[in-house]
């Protein structure tokens, strides 16, 4: 049977994240492609036990309906935790938990998009998130993301020339995805300054925050916000673990309860079981050690990617030295479709995200690529990395 497929997700392209997590599960490829942390550095034997005892304790409370909001005690601990470290005062009525941070860009889109509407992205940004924002009709503008941050002066422009049409601004300013970027603290304030002087709401997206390798995290947007212009998302994807689901919301309380409703719409409510694994990991482990592994880990599998660029790529080729998160942004600065040369790519045995799939505009030929440097192994970082620097020279020719 023929289904009509709705207007709104004709015109989403379904390939790059398809493509992407095809690649990862494929053992014959080399995959760059995921944003997939070290799965080898997962906690599974704490995690393990943890479920063991919840599931034994709390057989109702892990398995049973609850909360659209969370659990409690969770939303407790995520509250002090984000004081701790994130430097935000929050009430436990301005959280909301969600599945993964994935969810909370689709409702946040869901509540605050209608057709037509403008939301100011960086460019280049997370695909999930953009995908999410057209899902619901966005008219989505592109602000060029710099080596420190988010060209401000050309943001002013933008909202200057958008004034009343715009829904929000999307920014993943720490470690941003795919750049790797992270926005100066100088660009942060003046960043705060336009959306206060505009008026403008803000979506911050935190997933890579805590993964920064001097293991100082930057000042938050939302540690600024005094007028409740700013929603804050963060997750456990990155420093415990994805499959576990865990993202969530801080926003002004009177959004939360509108998000909370949106969500409801959507899966009632975050499984319960991986809420109690994250707060019993928490209360009876050392995060901030683990986190501390996770980021000297990470570095060092950064700083290998960048001499694998440095050895087998061609020299006039740009790149980002990210100080944190997943990825690195390369730009071969010449007439090569990395959407194509992906097929050859892949001949090898060898994978990344073509740039097109993080720009507003996907259907410009881009000679960029977004290549993760924690799945893969220390050992076939090397091999993957010549594979794609042959090929590359092979277009020189």
């Amino acid at each position: 049977m023929d289904f009509n497929i709705s207007d709104r997700m004709k015109h989403i392209d379904p390939r790059p994240l398809k493509d992407m997590f095809a690649y990862g599960v494929d053992p014959e490829i080399i995959s760059f492609a995921c944003g997939n942390p070290d799965a080898s550095l997962f906690p599974n034997r704490e995690l393990a036990a943890i479920a063991a005892g919840v599931l034994e304790q709390k057989p109702v409370q892990s398995l049973q309906y609850g909360k659209t909001n969370g659990y409690g005690p969770f939303i407790e601990t995520l509250r002090q935790r984000l004081l701790d470290v994130q430097k935000i005062r929050c009430t436990v009525d301005e959280l909301l938990v969600t599945t993964g941070a994935q969810q909370a860009m689709d409702i946040v889109s869901k509540l605050l998009i209608n057709e037509g509407d403008t939301v100011i992205v960086e460019e280049p940004s997370f695909i999930g998130s953009l995908n999410a924002f057209r899902s619901y009709g966005a008219n989505l503008i592109g602000v060029p993301l710099e080596d420190d941050g988010m060209n401000v002066e050309y943001l002013e422009a933008v909202l200057k020339s958008h004034q009343g049409k715009n829904s929000f601004i999307y920014t993943i300013p720490t470690s941003s995805n795919p750049m790797g970027t992270t926005m100066s603290e100088e660009k942060r304030r003046a960043f705060y300054e336009l959306i206060k002087k505009y008026r403008v709401p803000v979506l911050e997206d935190d997933a890579y925050g805590e993964l920064c390798f001097d293991g100082i995290h930057p000042t938050t947007i939302k540690s600024m916000d005094t007028e409740n212009l700013v929603m804050y998302i963060g997750t456990f994807s990155k420093i415990l673990a994805p499959g576990l689901r865990i993202g969530y919301v801080c926003a002004d309380a009177a959004l939360i309860d509108a998000l909370s409703m949106a969500k409801q719409s959507s899966d009632l409510q975050t499984a319960l079981l991986p809420q109690l694994m994250c707060d019993g990991y928490l209360h009876t482990y050392d995060v901030q050690a683990h986190i501390r592994r996770l980021q000297e880990a990470y570095k060092e599998k950064c700083d290998l990617m960048l001499e694998c660029i440095d050895r087998y790529f061609p020299k006039e080729i740009y790149y980002t030295r990210p100080k944190g998160g997943l990825f690195i942004w390369c730009d071969l600065k010449r007439d090569i479709d990395t959407n194509e040369m992906i097929n050859r790519c892949l001949a090898e045995k060898v994978a990344y995200v073509p740039g097109y799939a993080f720009m507003t505009d996907i259907s410009m030929p881009r000679s960029t690529m977004r290549l993760n440097f924690t799945a893969v192994s220390k050992e076939q970082m090397p091999v993957g990395m010549e594979r794609i620097g042959r090929i590359i020279r092979e277009y020189e020719k």
